[in-house]
């Protein structure tokens, strides 16, 4: 399945040309030794080639949307569910302690910067496509796949920076500046593109073309987008479709965050990652040009230090153990606690009472070589967590390390741990998704029925549930724990606080004090436009709360 996407998921040498505007020329020359759009757009080949680019730059392992050098992950740690790792990249440090400005070097310009270029790749391929002579089927669905990344890649905008410029034709059909468009008008279009995308997009897909966009992805995204837009009949509706029409399902927990399990019934939309042989891998390298490197370095940046570890640049928060130790699974059970903690941190099992016996990172390494390793630096200072009968509590975070690759987590070691997928949306989300639009139209049965079904895969007991305050609070719990890491929370929390001072006072009562929380202000719900697009706009103006 890995090498079966290759010729769907590669990086071009073309890009440059797919990105470039035209402008006229007086004497309408055509250089015969240049690719131009003209000479470019003719055949079936070539679409695919402006497809794939349309897919490519968002898994961009190192400076993609989701890189884990300057992508959204940094940004990320201002939830409560992770602790920031101290002494890490000081141009980071900005967004997750509330100090970053318009024109500091946090990473918030490469973000803006990644999704426009896929826009605008997506833009291209809308416009040019449908003037190339291929089977009207095939083309229909390549069009449905451009749909969706435009709309998704809106969407990223909008939860990131709330108002963003809104571009739907290539450079060369539209090359004047546009102002910035409000938060309600990004969702709007967001809804167009995945209403387009819904149309278009073919149910299944033969197992050789997984990674490419389905239908179920579409209507999961339309439905997010509802709730974003408070539409929450709207949303109910369309996510109860999703969670009944599409042959998804949840799968062992741990089963999402493995490289021998991917693509499975739970995931809705997955980055491809992989190593082919041709391809220079290259570590820090751009993804571009025919022989870049697609594989994934997500477990060399977060797994713990040790003989076969990473670089562990962010941890588990505090909070969420306290969340996960709450509540303990029935007696007799295999483990003590929900089976996602065993998933989600390495911890000492034996020194809590614990069933579960205690396990080997990468097949040899033992907890306390990692603990003991990361007192040198990486601990100090390191989250406070819950004592546990009386012992002292001590978890590192285990989701992103790869621990299942006997060769380690390091990037240099060129090993599989750089296959890993990265699971984007999960079909857990949509029942949580599903869920809450159940709780704002007052269906709390629905709500609780698509809860316990998390709480099942948990190893935790059903729970019946009646009032509202309390299926909000076990929604909320339950979502905690099932998406720690996964770049999700903050975006649930400022939704779910609709006032900044409210938020402010949440995250200071369940964050480390060491994060600055002091100085959260409301305009840190959103980050700030680059100030170096705004100057290049003559017709957009920083948002107020960040002038």
């Amino acid at each position: 399945m890995k090498a079966s996407i290759k010729k769907y998921i590669v990086a071009l040498a073309l890009s440059p040309m797919l990105l470039s505007s035209c402008s006229d020329s007086f004497l309408n020359e055509v250089n015969p030794n240049e690719e131009t759009e003209q000479s470019f757009w003719t055949n079936e080949q070539n679409v695919t080639k402006g497809l794939v680019a349309v897919y490519n730059p968002i898994r961009d392992h190192m400076y993609g949307y989701y890189g884990v050098f300057s992508g959204i992950w940094n940004n990320n740690m201002r939830a409560d569910d992770i602790f920031p790792t101290r002494n890490e990249d000081a141009w980071g440090w900005g967004v997750v302690n509330f100090t970053n400005t318009t024109e500091s070097g946090d990473g918030t310009s490469n973000i803006w910067s990644t999704l426009y270029e896929t826009i605008q790749y997506a833009n291209n391929f809308i416009y040019y496509a449908p003037t190339v002579d291929m089977d009207q089927k095939t083309l229909n669905e390549m069009l449905g796949e451009a749909y969706f990344m435009r709309g998704f890649h809106y969407f990223l905008l909008h939860i990131n920076f709330r108002d963003a410029v809104i571009r739907t034709l290539p450079m060369v059909a539209d090359p004047e500046q546009h102002p910035l468009s409000s938060g309600e008008e990004v969702l709007a279009q967001c809804e167009k593109d995945f209403i387009k995308a819904k149309e278009l997009l073919p149910t299944t897909r033969p197992t050789t073309e997984n990674g490419r966009i389905l239908k179920g992805a579409a209507s999961a995204m339309l439905g997010k987008t509802y709730l974003w837009q408070k539409r929450y009949a709207d949303a109910k509706e369309e996510l109860g479709d999703v969670i009944t029409g599409y042959g998804y399902d949840l799968v062992d927990y741990e089963n999402n965050f493995r490289n021998d399990t991917e693509f499975n019934k739970e995931s809705v939309y997955e980055l491809n990652y992989a190593q082919f042989d041709g391809a220079d891998n290259s570590l820090w390298g751009d993804q571009e040009g025919t022989t870049a490197s697609m594989a994934n370095n997500i477990a060399n940046f977060f797994a713990p230090e040790c003989s076969k570890g990473g670089w562990y640049k962010m941890q588990p928060s505090a909070h969420l153990i306290e969340e996960f130790i709450k509540e303990e699974r029935p007696a007799g059970s295999d483990s003590r606690f929900d089976k996602r903690l065993y998933t989600t941190c390495f911890f000492p099992h034996s020194d809590y009472n614990d069933a579960m016996p205690d396990e080997l990172a990468w097949e040899e390494i033992t907890f306390e070589e990692m603990w003991k390793k990361g007192l040198e630096k990486k601990l100090n200072p390191g989250p406070k967590f819950p004592s546990i009968d009386g012992k002292a509590g001590r978890f590192l975070l285990k989701k992103w390390s790869a621990w299942w690759c006997e060769d380690g987590a390091s990037m240099y070691a060129g090993n599989k741990a750089r296959d890993l997928n990265y699971r984007v949306m999960r079909f857990a989300e949509v029942l949580f998704l599903h869920a809450e639009a159940c709780l704002e139209t007052n269906d709390i049965p629905s709500a609780m029925s698509d809860i316990n079904k998390v709480r099942v895969r948990a190893g935790l007991p059903e729970v019946s549930i009646t009032d509202m305050n309390g299926a909000w609070e076990e929604l909320r719990h339950q979502k905690l724990l099932e998406f720690a890491g996964e770049n999700i929370r903050w975006y649930d929390l400022i939704r779910w606080y609709d006032t900044y001072e409210e938020l402010k006072a949440y995250l200071t009562a369940t964050k480390d004090p060491g994060q600055n929380i002091s100085a959260m202000q409301e305009k840190h719900r959103y980050l700030p436009i680059p100030q170096g697009e705004v100057d290049a706009n003559q017709y957009m103006e920083q948002k107020p709360e960040w002038k």
